[in-house]
């Protein structure tokens, strides 16, 4: 049963997803682990293809930040409930949204292989960045 340690483990890696650091993550995560973003819709499976997407993630939002705010645990792992923001860069949402921070709402799964993370998948809803900023 997941408990305190793997809570703790999924706020560092949730920390090292919010660093800005491409490499930070792959502390807490099985060298074969696989990343489902349910928005982007493809499994990444192991480390090099996560850590691919999450460099091509900060070049389009820098400065991301995912803060978990709720844990519920079972057998595997665990689910988390967070508050993801970054800032806009680009004119992708319009030149008078350059610079505002949009807002999404999410939850992961998160299982476990010994004190790493074998398995993320991402629950959020695509619109909710447009709707943050009024689009």
């Amino acid at each position: 049963m997941a408990g305190q340690a793997e809570i703790e483990i999924a706020k560092k890696l949730f920390a090292a997803w919010s660093s800005g650091d491409p490499d930070a993550p792959g502390e807490f995560l099985t060298e074969d682990a696989v990343l489902y973003d349910i928005v982007e819709g493809h499994e990444k499976v192991g480390w090099p293809a996560v850590r691919e997407f999450f460099a091509t993630t900060l070049k389009i939002a820098p400065g991301v930040v995912l803060a978990p705010n709720e844990f519920w645990t079972n057998d595997t792992g665990l689910a988390v409930r967070w508050h993801m923001s970054a800032k806009v860069v680009g004119d992708a949402f319009g030149p008078d949204h350059k610079g505002k921070t949009w807002h999404s709402e999410g939850m992961s799964t998160l299982e476990f292989r010994g004190e790493k993370v074998c398995r993320e998948v991402d629950y959020h809803h695509g619109g909710a960045v447009l709707r943050s900023l009024g689009v």
